[in-house]
């Protein structure tokens, strides 16, 4: 599965993922990426969703962020990575629906996460 996530890297840092790429557009192809993961019928299927996912996320740790949010962005991205590597290890296994499970993860971090950078204005006021 390594090796797979090191042919897209490749492909993608020479291609749609450049260094001008922002975190919302990266954000996007995560997005991308996930459903496509969360929509597989095989194992086969997964396979190169979740390698570009675990890709993007990558790149993502190694953007430039405001010194007052990159520890958040690092969080979440690290947390990210353990989830991802978790449905590696069950795809690697053959096990769809426990990778599908773990998946549910990465969309309640994205929940979290997001909820963390954009906080409400009430949220601001009372805390």
């Amino acid at each position: 599965m390594k090796a797979l996530s090191f042919s897209l890297a490749f492909l993608l840092f020479t291609g749609s993922v450049s260094a001008s790429d922002n975190l919302n557009v990266t954000m996007k192809k995560m997005r991308v990426a996930f459903k496509q993961a969360a929509e597989a019928q095989s194992i086969e299927e997964m396979k190169t969703p979740l390698a570009e996912l675990d890709v993007l996320i990558q790149h993502s740790k190694q953007g430039q962020y405001p010194e007052e949010k990159r520890e958040l962005y690092m969080s979440g991205f690290n947390k990210l990575s353990a989830v991802v590597d978790i449905v590696e290890s069950e795809v690697e296994q053959g096990n769809l629906e426990q990778a599908k499970e773990a998946l549910r993860e990465i969309d309640e971090l994205r929940v979290e996460y997001h909820k963390k950078r954009n906080p409400s204005i009430w949220s601001r006021l009372f805390s």
